[in-house]
């Protein structure tokens, strides 16, 4: 990143479903409704660069989507589902990883390691290798 784009302001937009649609609101603008929330940035873009004269390719948007209860909670609920799982598996990851490193400190080979982990013999390099 460019020590100007850096510099930049971030505009944040907020976007909450109405209708048949999405209602941008940006700060020092009117609403903005779009069908698409795809479109949120392009649309945001042009409002702010319609009120501040500022070039459409210096305005960075930041969009935050806002739900209705319950979605919000259960959106909430999947991500946070999802970082468990990432930490789950990073945890298994490591556990292998001690596994394997054990087993070759204990004189055991890698295709040996290999069986004993049921995993590739590749793997079993990837593993000792990983610190």
């Amino acid at each position: 990143m460019t020590d100007e784009r850096a510099n930049r302001e971030m505009h944040r937009v907020r976007a909450k479903r109405q209708r048949d649609g999405w209602v941008l609101q940006i700060a020092g603008t009117d609403e903005v409704w779009i069908r698409r929330l795809t479109e949120a940035v392009s649309a945001a873009r042009s409002r702010i660069s319609e009120v501040t004269d500022i070039p459409l390719d210096e305005i960075d948007i930041q969009v935050d989507i806002h739900l209705d209860e319950p979605l919000q909670s259960r959106k909430r609920e999947a991500v946070q589902a999802v970082l468990n799982a990432r930490r789950a598996q990073e945890k298994a990851a490591q556990a292998y990883r001690d596994v394997a490193r054990s087993l070759q400190e204990s004189g055991a080979t890698g295709a040996e390691i290999a069986l004993i982990l049921d995993v590739s013999r590749q793997r079993v390099s990837q593993l000792l290798a990983d610190k």
